[in-house]
Parts: C-alpha cells; sequence; structure tokens
C-alpha cells in the first residue's frame, strides 16, 4: 500500500526523494515488522502541489487519513491541509506554484542549525518555529525546526531513523562537526570513512536534542561523488611524510621493566603516565626523544601480571657498538640470554639474542654509530609476498632486502622508510608451509606518522580490499585529545595505528608543558 501511496508525485526528482524519505523514515524492510513508534518529536514532511483539495482527495481514496481538511492558513492566503499515511507519518500539502522540490521535506524536528531563512513566532499558538536550509525553500528541501513553549524533551518513538546530506569532504565535515558537538552537545556516533562493501563514504552525528538510540536522528553525510580515482588515491603514501614513532605492548610489572632497559640495554625512560580511572599506566622509553626517534611504549594493566606473547611477534633489534658489553648488563640484572655473542652463520656480523623479564625477545647487533639504535621490529607472516605488497601499497614502505634461508626453511624481508642502518624497519620473517600464528595477548600494535590520517585511510581501504586486512578505527581525532588518528590490521592480523604528524607534536608538547 505504502508504494501506491507515494505514487501521487509526477516528477522524476519527486520520486527520488520520495524513494530516499521512504527507505531511510518508513523502514518498510524489516522482516516481520508491521508497525512502529513514531513519537512525538517527528513533526511531518511538507509536500508541495499546484492543487492541494485534488491530491488530497488522492490521498483519502488511498486510506490516508485527513487530520486536517484543505483550508487557507491563518492569517493568509496559502491553502496548507495535513494527512497521515498508512504508517501514521504526516505529511502537511502545501499550495505552491510549479517547484524543483515538490516533496519538499518540510521536516519538523526538533532542533539541527542550518542557515535561517525566517522564523516565526505564534505566541497564540504557544510554538516558535524557524525555516533552515542550504537554498531557498520554495526551491529547495529544507528543514521547519518547531519549538513548542516550556517543552524540551520529546519521545524520539523508532519509526523515523536518520537525514542524508551530501557534502564534497566527509572527513572536513566530520572535523566541523567534532567542533561544535564539543560547543553545544551532540557526538559523532560513525566516524568519517568508506561504507563496507560500496566505499561509499559518509560520516555520521547525534544532534544535542537527545536522538542517541540506535534507531534514533542521525544526519549522515554522504559524499556526492569520488574525490579521485583509485589510481590517484593510491599515490598519497609515496607523498606523504612517515615514519615509525613506537610500538605498543604489555608488561606485567613496569618497574622492572624500566631498570632492565635502562641499566641493562641502555634506553631512557622518556615519560610516564598514570590514568588511575582506567586503571594502566604508560611508560616510553627509547635511545632518543619522541620526535625523532623510534621509541616503546609499555603499557601495565593495573594486577596484570602475565601475557601471553604468542608465536607470531618475533623480536625488537637493538644495534650496539659492543654485543659483549650489552649481554653482560643483561645477564646481571637476570635477562635470559638465548643465543651468545657471536658471528652469524656464514658473515662476520656479530649478534645475540636475549629475553627481558616478559619473556620478549631482542636481537643485539653490532654496529658502529647510529642515529637509530632501536633499529628493527620482527613480525611472523603466512605469505611474505603478500605482505611486501601490502606495505608498499597501503603504508608506502619500500623493500630493502629479502633473503631466503632455505636450509632454516625461511624468508625475511627488510621493509621500512630509509635505510635500515639509519632507521627502524619491519622485518617479515616468513617459515616454510606457516600460514598462521598465535598473536596473544601482549604485543599491540605500531604507530606510524602521516599528514594526513584520511587520506592514508582512503588508500588502506583500497589495499584491504585487494590484500586483505581491515580498518579497525575510522580517521578522526581521539575524545579529550583530538589527536587523529585511524588503525587498521594488516592481512595477517598485525595492527598499525596511524596518527597525525602535527597532533602527534602537539600532544608531545602539551604533555611536556
Amino acid at each position: 500500500m505504502c508504494d501506491n501511496y507515494f505514487n501521487i508525485c509526477d516528477s522524476p526528482l519527486a520520486k527520488q526523494h520520495q524513494a530516499l524519505i521512504i527507505e531511510k523514515t518508513h523502514r518498510g524492510k524489516d522482516y516481520g515488522v508491521t508497525s512502529y513508534d513514531i513519537g512525538d518529536g517527528l513533526g511531518h514532511f511538507g509536500l508541495a502541489t499546484d492543487d492541494v483539495y485534488k491530491m488530497v482527495e488522492k490521498l483519502r481514496s488511498l486510506g490516508g487519513i485527513v487530520t486536517g481538511e484543505p483550508a487557507p492558513v491563518i492569517g493568509g492566503t496559502a491553502i496548507i491541509a495535513f494527512v497521515k499515511d498508512p504508517d501514521g507519518y504526516t505529511f502537511e500539502v502545501l499550495e505552491r506554484a510549479s517547484t524543483a522540490e515538490q516533496l519538499c521535506d518540510h521536516v519538523m524536528l526538533h532542533a539541527l542549525g542550518m542557515k535561517l531563512s525566517r522564523r516565526f513566532n505564534r505566541p497564540e499558538h504557544k510554538h516558535d518555529l524557524g525555516m533552515l536550509g542550504f537554498a531557498d525553500e520554495f526551491q529547495n528541501t529544507i528543514l521547519e525546526l518547531t519549538y513548542n513553549y516550556g517543552v524540551t524533551e520529546y519521545s524520539k518513538g523508532n519509526g523515523y531513523a536518520q537525514i542524508a546530506i551530501s557534502t564534497d569532504d566527509v572527513y572536513k565535515s566530520a572535523e566541523v562537526i567534532n567542533l561544535v558537538t564539543q560547543e553545544f552537545g551532540g557526538k559523532i556516533t560513525r566516524q568519517p570513512g568508506p561504507l563496507p562493501g560500496i566505499n561509499t563514504k559518509i560520516t555520521s552525528f547525534l544532534d544535542p536534542d537527545g536522538w542517541k538510540t540506535s534507531n534514533s536522528f542521525h544526519l549522515k553525510m554522504a559524499e556526492a561523488a569520488p574525490v579521485a580515482p583509485n589510481a590517484e588515491v593510491l599515490e598519497w603514501p609515496k607523498k606523504d611524510k612517515r615514519r615509525l614513532l613506537h610500538a605498543v605492548y604489555r608488561v606485567g610489572d613496569l618497574d622492572r621493566t624500566i631498570k632492565f632497559y635502562t641499566e641493562g640495554l641502555g634506553m631512557k625512560l622518556l615519560r610516564q603516565r598514570d590514568i588511575p580511572e582506567e586503571k594502566y599506566t604508560n611508560a616510553f622509553l627509547g635511545f632518543g626523544p619522541e620526535e625523532s626517534n623510534f621509541v616503546v611504549e609499555l603499557t601495565y594493566n593495573y594486577g596484570v601480571t602475565s601475557y601471553d606473547i604468542g608465536a607470531g611477534f618475533g623480536h625488537f633489534g637493538i644495534a650496539t657498538q659492543d654485543v659483549y658489553k650489552m649481554v653482560e648488563k643483561v645477564r646481571a640484572l637476570g635477562g635470559n640470554v638465548s643465543r651468545e655473542p657471536g658471528p652469524v652463520k656464514g658473515g662476520n656480523s656479530v649478534i645475540a639474542f636475549v629475553k627481558d623479564p616478559d619473556g620478549y625477545t631482542f636481537e643485539l647487533i653490532q654496529r658502529g654509530p647510529t642515529p637509530e639504535p632501536l633499529c628493527q621490529v620482527m613480525l611472523r607472516v603466512g605469505d611474505l609476498d603478500r605482505s611486501i605488497k601490502f606495505y608498499e601499497k597501503a603504508m608506502g614502505m619500500k623493500l630493502l632486502r629479502k633473503i631466503d634461508r632455505p636450509e632454516y626453511k625461511y624468508t625475511l624481508a627488510m621493509i621500512g622508510y630509509a635505510d635500515e642502518y639509519e632507521t627502524t624497519v619491519l622485518e617479515l620473517t616468513y617459515n616454510y608451509g606457516v600460514t598462521e600464528y598465535a598473536k596473544g595477548n601482549a604485543y599491540a600494535q605500531i604507530a606510524v606518522s602521516t599528514d594526513d590520517v584520511y587520506k592514508s585511510a582512503e588508500v588502506v581501504n583500497l589495499v584491504t580490499q585487494e590484500l586483505g586486512g581491515k580498518i579497525t578505527r575510522q580517521p578522526g581525532p581521539l575524545p579529550g585529545i583530538n589527536t587523529k588518528i585511524t588503525a587498521f590490521l594488516d592481512p595477517d592480523g598485525w595492527k598499525t595505528v596511524l596518527v597525525d604528524n602535527e597532533d602527534f607534536l602537539k600532544e608531545l608538547h602539551t604533555k611536556e608543558e
């Protein structure tokens, strides 16, 4: 019956908008659900026609309930009427000459600010209303916001869902919304990004009037058209300014680990923060300032004394001018030396392997002076070629070298943003025939800097569709600190967080102050 009921408007544009309203507000596609509570917050939709009387008769013949017979508005000459559809949604039928927006979507919600076209105060009827929109109300759809004297809240029901608005950039739009909600109320309910499967970029939020349930008022901003072809989007990582910032992992005794890293491995404690309300403490350690060096971020969760490292995480690499000396320091602190210092097989580079008190492995590599002593993060992967391609395309990294060791049944690849002797790199290892690894719950993620988390997320989204993995956090600011990030899993489930360069530096300087 709904389809016939809405076939009274003949213009293609009107039909296009009808389909939108039916989909978004009538919820006719929920299997087995035959009725909804409209609540008292939604007012009506407006339908412009050059003959109100004729349209009312058509609606009446289709079972519509006429709640206000056609008549001139009080104090004016324009003819209006009110009719309810079979589900109880109200339509105001307005007499108006030919208009591009026949279904003028004269939606009487109860607060959303746009450009104020006009405002009417009706003290005799105890209400005040404002017409808001993006252009003239006689040519475009607008919102009619109504305030009834003394009423500050309305029941929303579960019938009306949301309204959609187009934008050229959902990411910039979301940044604006985030700032405005901090001032006036409301909140972003979906960070900007592409919808799975169809790639239409949207963001959604709640306004300040309390439409806060899953079927309550959202404003979805749907991007009108693709910004750039895929090939252009995929060029972004090559232009971006990126480096590895830090690795995040969990430890069972923070003071013990700090002592081991500073006295045994030669790191410095850069900063520490306690978050008692969330029951955890962080410590950042490294060989130089966070502004320029890769560091480790240790997390201690109150009361948790041990974690499962799993089989997937390999080791961290530390470059030192004297491996033998560092091993003795580690041994003196109770560290487990799993490989004594000595030359690598078939070469003359001196290495050793040690474990910290939580069981994390460190490869100690003898090298001359280097700007980045914390030089490697080794992760095991199930398909090395796929992983190399993923990090090249999604992250803009370069394959520095690839080594196959058939006698030991493994292949490894060094990938990064610059020479491995000058910066931190990822060492990806494939063990012959092993396609999956248990990740455990100890190692968490790596953070990488970017000049634009939104563009970076677009690239990651495209690459994950080709090679696997998924975005786990759409790009946008973190609540409270406004640092913009996005997060994703690679095809093997290893997590990376991309952090806005400027926001990261601001956050560091704020903490220093």
